[in-house]
């Protein structure tokens, strides 16, 4: 639950990768470098993401970006790493909900064929309070499989809800609170549902500033915010 957890805030800051002739909001260039430190419900330290841009090629519509993040734990050891891509059409992001599948979890299917539908997560070029942002959802389905194999995830009820300034090592920045709900279905032979909800922070030029995740209950699970930049 801790590693699915650190897992939002990862794919949650993702979004702060994003051109500016494509999307106004965050600028993107190769070799650019993001550093979030995460903390837990407590506000003790967990560890930090390193986000690396590795790649990128521009269309006449936008943008495809390659971003390699590292995850490390308190102590600076390093728990997973991998690449992932953020694509940018008619100033438009569109996010692959392949990001938002737990890859522990993944392991379970094991070499069994799967099948993946999925509708992309969307970031508008502009933003404003009281937008209604679309929803986003994935469905990974093992064939031939002796047991029932499959998960879902879900992200709705994303809104717009203000502006607030909010202030991290990185800087001060004048962002765009976005609050929404997440749901988890994994169907290993036996069902089991996990629920979150999330706030997110989003700065013009800046990107993804601040992360916080819930639980069903509302009680705050941990946090992410932006340190630094280059």
């Amino acid at each position: 639950m801790k590693k699915l957890i650190l897992l939002s805030f990862l794919l949650l800051s993702v979004s702060s990768f994003l051109q500016a002739q494509c999307n106004p909001y965050f600028p993107i260039k190769n070799g650019a470098e993001w550093v979030y430190e995460n903390f837990n419900g407590k506000g003790k330290t967990t560890g930090k993401n390193q986000q690396r841009v590795t790649a990128f090629t521009s269309s006449a519509s936008g943008f495809k970006a390659t971003i390699h993040t590292i995850m490390l734990d308190e102590k600076g050891k390093e728990l997973t790493n991998g690449d992932l891509e953020v694509t940018c059409d008619q100033g438009v992001i569109l996010m692959d909900m392949r990001r938002f599948i737990p890859q522990e979890q993944m392991k379970a299917f094991g070499a069994s064929e799967i099948k993946v539908e999925s509708a992309n997560l969307e970031f508008p070029a502009t933003l404003k309070a009281g937008q209604t942002l679309k929803d986003g959802s994935i469905t990974v389905t093992a064939i031939g499989s002796q047991i029932p194999m499959s998960m879902v995830v879900t992200i709705f009820e994303r809104v717009v809800e203000a502006q607030e300034s909010i202030t991290t090592p990185a800087g001060t920045f004048e962002c765009f609170k976005i609050r929404s709900k997440m749901h988890l279905k994994n169907q290993m032979g036996i069902v089991m549902n996990f629920d979150f909800s999330s706030v997110e922070w989003l700065a013009p030029d800046g990107g993804n500033i601040k992360s916080e995740s819930y639980n069903k209950n509302g009680k705050l699970q941990g946090s992410t915010v932006l340190i630094s930049r280059k």
